[in-house]
């Protein structure tokens, strides 16, 4: 295979994503604003490493971006050394971002005025995207013309186990931020209630496994060791998800739809953040909700933590 496909933007996932794609036999273009990042994700076979998005570019077919948010999107695509600096006519972008759908459809009209195609490939996964791209077992929700997501569907198909074109572009961004604000609305009530079962002594296993087979289904009781066990990592950012349930809250004063569950769930994560930190991994909302409710979802009680402390 000798398709060249550039990867722009190489944490967790863009650099597996590199790895994964240079490991199918593509030739893989590389770049991050971290040299670090850079040179780490070069050591793969198949992987060359570059100095700017403009330089990926004009090595590349397609350039998949894997970026915290728009503004970096928006600056790997039209800034100084930019997409659009190096890019040929016909070059399709695969925006993988969590970003803003207004942003998205900004850019990608920015990009067309070059020649520059644009479509936005938003993940999620049954685990978690960070946890589900090693297995290649992703689900892409994918807004885009018919034609651009034809075309970039064989390489994302690598990656994935599910690929939904949901619509025009803007459309994978918003299935998205809908993803994310109900899981996250559906995992805090799991754990809130979890936390009550384990006050009154109940196993928080044995708990989960009703709720599994139950009306209660949600992510926690499918995979409860990811909130019990402190070494767990879930692999997302506690503050990337409360950007991304803001931009939520936006968007649905934008659509007139009330916005009753996404605001609150949305403050709730600002204050893990304050609590944790912004770097800090999405599971530790777990450590958060266990000093509120002074009771491990083990059934310890934090007074009798403190004590051996």
């Amino acid at each position: 295979m000798s398709q060249h496909i550039g990867v722009i933007g190489l944490g967790s996932l863009g650099a597996n994503m590199a790895r994964l794609l240079a490991a199918d036999g593509y030739a893989v273009h590389a770049y991050d604003l971290d040299a670090e990042r850079t040179a780490a994700a070069a050591l793969a076979p198949g992987v060359t490493a570059h100095g700017s998005a403009r330089a990926v570019a004009a090595a590349s077919a397609l350039v998949l971006l894997s970026l915290p948010q728009s503004e970096a999107v928006r600056a790997a695509c039209l800034g100084a050394e930019g997409i659009v600096e190096g890019a040929a006519r016909g070059l399709l972008v695969v925006d993988t971002t969590s970003g803003y759908p207004e942003h998205s459809k900004d850019i990608a009209a920015q990009l067309a005025v070059a020649g520059v195609r644009y479509i936005d490939a938003a993940i999620t996964g049954e685990e978690g995207g960070a946890k589900a791209l090693p297995k290649r077992a992703l689900t892409f929700c994918v807004g885009g013309s018919e034609a651009d997501v034809a075309e970039a569907t064989p390489v994302l198909e690598r990656m994935a186990r599910y690929i939904y074109h949901v619509g025009p572009l803007g459309s994978g961004q918003i299935v998205k931020m809908v993803n994310n604000m109900v899981g996250s609305a559906v995992g805090v009530a799991a754990i809130e209630g979890l936390l009550i079962a384990a006050k009154h002594g109940i196993d928080v296993k044995v708990a989960a496994q009703v709720l599994d087979k139950g009306t209660g289904m949600n992510f926690f009781c499918k995979h409860p060791d990811f909130a019990l066990a402190r070494d767990v990592v879930g692999g997302f950012q506690l503050g990337l998800m409360t950007k991304d349930l803001r931009h939520m809250s936006e968007f649905a004063r934008q659509s007139d739809v009330p916005a009753l569950m996404t605001d609150h769930i949305f403050h709730l994560f600002e204050l893990f953040v304050r609590e944790k930190g912004y770097a800090a991994d999405i599971l530790r909302q777990v450590d958060v909700m266990e000093k509120w409710a002074g009771v491990q979802l083990d059934g310890t009680r934090l007074d009798a933590v403190d004590r051996k402390a």
